[in-house]
């Protein structure tokens, strides 16, 4: 079954990308291509501002036509990211709703109605939809949808590249990937573990990896060796997973003493994947499966389309 789309698009180049984007990793998929209109003034605030100088009836006759002013270019707006959307493959279907002063409220409202599988957003922009995408906002709408969303970079990614999983044994990464499998069926995907040696980026594990005693050198490289066995142990378990939710997977443990969301990224990139995708616990803050900041490294500084997955309530 083909997957269900919510696309906010606000007509800028970031909203285009995401619109290819989601053509291109869901072919076929029903897409509800939202544009979001700034309210216009209430009767009352509109009397107020203009110092309560015309009539009543003049004020609600001139608030009335600015908000069909407005309404209708949210319509154009949403009808143009329809025929895009169309012309790459997706049954789309143009949505307008007003805004509100969190934008992110509106978008995560219409997926909820409309039971979308996913949200897909450009990650930069203008108007309201940028605006849902930029600064506390865009962790807002992470931290409040109980649905994968898919973050898009102005940066085009190749589109027949594999799916990036970033897995470490937990749930939220087990969720990650059954979200592969049932979203992206037809898509390669490369599990990726990323590890940090407990000794080699640290002075005093240097130290002990260099020790002149032979039993402390010898429970260094035994330390090391645990650690590299239990990274490739872990690629393992995600790529059985993933070839059990009927992926063609292959797995890769990469080590480095840098964050573990700078390691996904750089892999993503030496990798040409079309998609990154990592779980999220969900409780409270963009609580990532991976040390809690990785989900929003990604999201913020990944040039591949970042799909964070909810995890299931435990």
């Amino acid at each position: 079954m083909a997957a269900s789309l919510l696309i906010a698009f606000d007509g800028s180049a970031a909203a285009e990308a995401a619109v290819r984007a989601a053509g291109a990793l869901f072919p076929g998929a029903r897409a509800a291509v939202l544009t979001i209109h700034e309210p216009a003034l209430g009767p009352v605030t509109a009397f107020r501002a203009g110092g309560g100088m015309m009539s009543p009836e003049l004020v609600e006759q001139n608030v009335a036509g600015l908000e069909r002013e407005l309404v209708g270019e949210a319509e154009a707006a949403a009808a143009e990211g329809a025929r895009l959307a169309e012309t790459l493959g997706l049954v789309a279907e143009p949505v307008v709703t007003a805004g509100e002063r969190q934008p992110w409220e509106p978008i995560l409202a219409t997926a909820a109605e409309r039971d979308a599988d996913v949200v897909v957003c450009g990650s930069r922009g203008r108007g309201a939809v940028a605006r849902s995408l930029l600064g506390s906002t865009s962790s807002s709408l992470l931290h409040h949808a109980q649905r994968a969303v898919l973050i898009v970079p102005e940066a085009e990614p190749p589109a027949d590249g594999p799916a990036l999983i970033a897995y470490d044994g937990s749930p939220a990464a087990r969720e990650a990937i059954a979200a592969v499998g049932r979203l992206l069926p037809a898509r390669a995907a490369l599990v990726v573990h990323a590890w940090e040696s407990a000794l080699r980026h640290s002075l005093s594990g240097r130290a002990l990896i260099g020790a002149p005693v032979h039993e402390i050198r010898e429970f260094s490289e035994d330390l090391e060796t645990w650690r590299r066995e239990a990274a490739a142990a872990t690629v393992e378990e995600g790529v059985e997973l993933a070839r059990a939710a009927g992926l063609d997977a292959r797995g890769e443990a990469v080590e480095s003493g840098s964050t573990a969301w700078r390691v996904l990224a750089a892999t993503a990139e030496t990798r040409d994947a079309a998609v990154v995708v990592a779980g999220s616990q969900g409780h409270g803050g963009v609580a990532s499966v991976l040390l809690g900041s990785v989900s929003a490294g990604l999201v913020h500084h990944a040039e591949r389309p970042t799909l964070i997955v909810r995890a299931p309530a435990p």
